[in-house]
C-alpha cells in the first residue's frame, strides 16, 4: 500500500534497515562503509607508499625493529612478519605520542624547559 503526500501524490514506503534485508536496495550508512573500505587510500600499503615520507618510514622501520635493506621496500615486498611489526609500530608511536599530548607537553617550548626533579615519571605502557 503506498502513502499519499499532501498533494494526493503516491510516495514510495520509507524502509527501515531490517525491512531493506534481502531486497537488493542498501542503505546509505553501509554504502558509506562499503566504500571507505574499498578505497585503496585507506589501506596500509597505501598510505605507507605513497603518503609516508622517507623519513617517517625510516622512523617506522626503526621502531618495527627492521634493517637498513628494508627502507627500500614498497609495503607489498614485506613478510606478512615484518607487516605486523609495522603495525605495532604505529600503535607503539600513538601510544607515545598520546601520553605526551595528554598532559599538553607537545609543544617545542615544554621541551626546552627545566623539568621538575620531584615530579614521579610514570612509563608510557
Amino acid at each position: 500500500m503506498l502513502a499519499l503526500d499532501h498533494n494526493n501524490h503516491a510516495q514510495k514506503p520509507k524502509f527501515t534497515v531490517v525491512d531493506r534485508m534481502g531486497t537488493t536496495e542498501m542503505p546509505k550508512g553501509l554504502m558509506a562503509i562499503k566504500a571507505l573500505l574499498g578505497n585503496k587510500r585507506y589501506k596500509p600499503q597505501f598510505i605507507y607508499d605513497n603518503v609516508l615520507n622517507e623519513h617517517q618510514r625510516a622512523v617506522l622501520c626503526y621502531t618495527a625493529k627492521l634493517g637498513r635493506s628494508d627502507l627500500n621496500k614498497t609495503f607489498n615486498e614485506f613478510t606478512a612478519e615484518q607487516k605486523l611489526g609495522i603495525q605495532k609500530a604505529v600503535l607503539m608511536l600513538d601510544k607515545i605520542y598520546k601520553a605526551f599530548n595528554k598532559v599538553n607537553a607537545i609543544s617545542p617550548k615544554l621541551f626546552l624547559e627545566q623539568a621538575y626533579d620531584d615530579t614521579p615519571i610514570k612509563g608510557v605502557n
